[in-house]
């Protein structure tokens, strides 16, 4: 019996969630028409029926009247709709190039006239769609500004910078979970929640940005910076709902490609080699269309970039800044015992006027000599192995010249072997120049099956290999 209740307990426990998660779906990639139907002289017409139609698929929603003249149409999938009102009495009206954005809650007034000789009026002139129940700050990047605005690399998600609240964060990303890139409200990029197509694409570990699709196949993006919905929650930035393409009942495709190379890009005045290695080409392949007319629709999309290129670093110039006086015949070491520690003529003159007692000076010396040597070169000073029985405290164990590339002590200060990661950047590694390599992928296939005048199943799968070397990044061999 306690195993059974326990079974019941998950199920509940998995159908909630499953609920849940699709109630999200539905709020944050679709949008509500809300259709006000009056007559000639402002009245409200109770006994309408209205209809949209996506035309590009062929489905039908009805609306549900209020009793006063208002017809809802909920969660209408992002595109053009032609709406349709008809009433007793009234010729039929129609408005069409209807768009409805992600997350919309559109008002659109409609007059109809008494039916007439012609039974059909086409509403060609009716009033912008405006929202008056949003309380919520937002912006939509329409389809047209995704086509048409230039974009650095393709990242799309940039488009949201047109947005006067938004900023560019620009903390480090960590390796395969980068972050959205964006500083929204004034929060860092993992403070915000990004949907694809309704689904959370935000990595719960690190609220990094899981892998999302190529821009030929997005559709649309809403951003919300301010006074967000509570189905929204777990963001204290902002929200990214991104809805991607679907087919149609007409076959169209794209093929495209984008090249940078160093025989015709100018060099970067920052680099200190005169002609640095510069190759960047994005290419792919886009097309969708129906399986089964006015029922299944397909879109794929296919994006890989390939790039090498020349990193370069300020690191380790003129001596990784430290040009004042060597420190090591202060610490009673031999000069140049401490090469890329050193202190100015005052700091000098300071030490040197105020020793510090014998034993923890030396003891300090010991440490930053061999710290100074692992952070430069990875190795510990060649001076270290013959002088630190000398600058160790007696009653110290002398340093076992075995434990190259580094050591620790312990809480006995007793010196031991420690290991380098295989990860680990030393800083003169990064001096100057440094190659760097991409090769990353995006594939997308999205399917759309119209159950019925009222559910609509979509199925989306996407995987984005990538790897990239080269010590700018700080993930190495990033995994899928």
């Amino acid at each position: 019996m306690k195993a059974s209740a326990s079974l019941r307990l998950f199920f509940f426990a998995a159908l909630f969630l499953l609920v849940r998660q699709f109630a999200l779906a539905q709020g944050a990639s679709t949008g509500d028409l809300h259709v006000s139907v009056k007559d000639p002289k402002g009245g409200v017409v109770t006994n309408a029926a209205v209809t949209a139609r996506d035309v590009a698929k062929g489905l039908e929603r009805a609306g549900s009247s209020d009793g006063q003249g208002g017809y809802s149409v909920r969660q209408l999938a992002p595109g053009t709709y032609s709406i349709t009102v008809d009433a007793r009495g009234f010729a039929k009206a129609e408005a069409t190039g209807v768009t409805i954005t992600v997350g919309e809650m559109a008002e659109l007034p409609i007059t109809v006239t008494v039916a007439g000789g012609k039974e059909v009026i086409e509403v060609s002139s009716q009033a912008e769609l405006v929202e008056t129940a949003r309380s919520s700050t937002t912006d939509t990047i329409g389809q047209r500004r995704i086509d048409n605005l230039p974009i650095n690399g393709r990242n799309y998600i940039n488009f949201t910078l047109t947005d006067s609240q938004v900023l560019r964060d620009n903390a480090p990303n960590t390796g395969a979970a980068p972050t959205s890139g964006l500083n929204i409200s004034g929060q860092r990029g993992r403070s915000n929640l990004v949907n694809v197509d309704g689904a959370d694409a935000t990595d719960n570990a690190v609220n990094g940005v899981r892998s999302t699709v190529s821009q030929e196949a997005v559709q649309e993006f809403q951003i919300i910076t301010n006074s967000y919905a509570a189905e929204y929650g777990r963001a204290s930035g902002g929200v990214v709902n991104i809805i991607t393409r679907s087919g149609s009942n007409d076959f169209h495709g794209d093929v495209y490609g984008y090249l940078r190379n160093r025989n015709f890009q100018a060099v970067n005045p920052f680099s200190t080699t005169r002609n640095p290695a510069y190759t960047r080409v994005q290419g792919g392949v886009a097309f969708g269309g129906p399986i089964k007319k006015d029922k299944t629709y397909y879109y794929f999309a296919y994006e890989t970039t390939r790039r090498h290129e020349t990193g370069f670093s300020s690191i380790g110039q003129d001596n990784f800044g430290l040009t004042g006086v060597d420190v090591s015949p202060i610490f009673g070491a031999p000069a140049g015992f401490f090469p890329d520690i050193q202190a100015t003529p005052d700091q000098a003159a300071f030490l040197a006027a105020n020793p510090f007692p014998i034993p923890a000076f030396q003891l300090y010396a010991f440490m930053v000599g061999a710290s100074s040597g692992i952070a430069v070169n990875g190795t510990y000073p060649a001076w270290f192995a013959a002088l630190g029985p000398a600058l160790v405290p007696a009653g110290l164990q002398q340093f076992p010249t075995s434990c190259n590339p580094s050591f620790a002590f312990n809480a006995n200060f007793t010196p031991y072997c420690t290991g380098l990661p295989l990860s680990f950047q030393t800083l003169a590694s990064q001096k100057g120049n440094f190659p760097v390599f991409e090769g990353t992928s995006l594939y997308s296939l999205r399917i759309d099956h119209n159950i019925s005048s009222s559910n609509r199943l979509t199925l989306r799968g996407n995987v984005s290999p990538s790897t990239v070397t080269g010590i700018e990044v700080s993930g190495q061999d990033q995994p899928f």
